[in-house]
């Protein structure tokens, strides 16, 4: 309770709310203008062939700036964007984080894993009544599929191009060779 007291208390505290909410409404616009770039590069694409260096520059600076400002917004960093610092190149390029080494683990020096408790069953709980299920019968060629109620129906059988066809006038593909 004292860090909230201390918090809520804390010019820090107010002025990176202050900035953060600034730096949201700073990141609408910038929505905006990208979505803008987006719709005049389509347009010179049409007219040239070929995208404009210029916006191309433009957005390029433009999306390093909305990443430095969710970086600042989402707290992942506490050095405020442009006008706090200089404005991005716009040949500037991601940097992504070097690769980290994999984690390896030495079987030799690895924590031993306890062996698993054998379970003893409880010979003090209550014995549930089994009954067996009715015994129904079957089809002799007719498997049988269990619905969710207690009535057993026996499954029709499924015809395979090997079974003999009655009807000599069935025509491949009109369902009549489906015939039981």
């Amino acid at each position: 309770m004292n860090a909230f007291k201390e918090n809520i208390t804390s010019a820090d505290f107010w002025l990176r709310l202050i900035y953060t909410l600034l730096f949201a409404v700073a990141w609408q616009v910038v929505e905006v203008l990208l979505a803008a770039i987006l719709v005049l590069q389509i347009v010179f694409r049409l007219f040239t062939g070929e995208p404009s260096g210029q916006l191309a520059g433009f957005g390029n600076s433009l999306s390093q700036y909305a990443w430095q400002m969710g970086r600042y917004v989402t707290g992942a960093a506490e050095e405020k964007p442009w006008p706090f610092m200089e404005w991005p190149d716009e040949n500037a390029e991601w940097q992504p984080r070097p690769a980290q080494d994999p984690v390896t683990v030495d079987p030799a020096h690895a924590a031993p894993v306890p062996p698993a408790a054998p379970v003893v069953p409880d010979t003090h709980a209550p014995v549930a009544d089994v009954t067996p299920p009715p015994v129904v019968e079957e089809e002799p060629d007719a498997p049988v599929v269990a619905p969710a109620g207690d009535v057993i129906v026996p499954e029709p059988p499924v015809l395979r191009p090997e079974d003999k066809i009655d009807d000599t006038d069935a025509t491949p593909g009109d369902g009549s060779r489906l015939k039981p």
